[in-house]
């Protein structure tokens, strides 16, 4: 039996706030948490998707195993929109990077201020944050390449069920591989879930701790 990440694959977002005021330096470091958050939109929208395609390919791959050999033109006509519908996912996959590439790129601005923040305390915090947000975007690189690596497994499995010849045994072995993939991919994702929450709880305390007036 075929295991699926669909609901498992979920995610946490870096969460926005809203006004603040506060020294020069807190005001641009704020600008430049913000700027990472708005910068993941895409990523948001791509995991809404991400999550529509596995379920859909969720009940292509029910429906193909409900078969017989005899509707062995269905069979393979059901795999090739599973094809399709895996290179929609890497499309996603693929906005999904952007985006995150992008939050990086807005966050990395970070550092360069926290030399300019005039609390010792304030500044290791913001060094933990940095450091934490850092490990999150190299945690969601990770779950990429296992996605990814899960993607070709399961594009395997379809051009298998598209051999009329096909063995059993070739064929539990394939699904095998896929389950084994699925098991690193959600591993992956609770990771970067984890990173994520912590980076949140470590913001929310920033502004506490810069005293910035906020608007949830």
């Amino acid at each position: 039996m075929k295991t699926y990440i669909a609901g498992a694959f979920c995610f946490s977002a870096i969460l926005l706030s809203g006004c603040v005021f506060g020294t020069p330096a807190e005001e641009e470091i704020s600008e430049k948490l913000e700027a990472a958050v708005a910068a993941e939109e895409g990523y948001v929208s791509a995991q809404n998707d991400l999550r529509e395609l596995e379920t859909e390919e969720q009940q292509l791959y029910d429906e193909i195993m409900s078969l017989s050999m005899e509707e062995f033109e269905q069979i393979n006509s059901l795999a090739d929109d599973a094809l399709s519908n895996l290179d929609e996912r890497e499309e996603k996959l693929a906005e999904e990077r952007s985006a995150i590439e992008s939050s990086q790129e807005e966050f990395s601005g970070v550092e360069d201020l926290t030399g300019d923040l005039e609390s010792d305390e304030l500044r290791e915090h913001v060094d933990v944050m940095i450091e934490t947000m850092n490990n999150r975007y190299a945690s969601h690189e990770e779950l990429t390449g296992a996605y990814e690596t899960g993607i070709s497994l399961n594009r395997e499995l379809y051009e298998l069920l598209k051999n009329e010849g096909l063995q059993l045994e070739e064929l539990e072995q394939q699904i095998t591989s896929v389950n084994d993939q699925n098991a690193v991919i959600i591993e992956a994702n609770t990771a970067f879930n984890d990173l994520t929450n912590e980076y949140n709880e470590l913001k929310a305390e920033y502004y506490n701790l810069a005293e910035l007036d906020t608007e949830e």
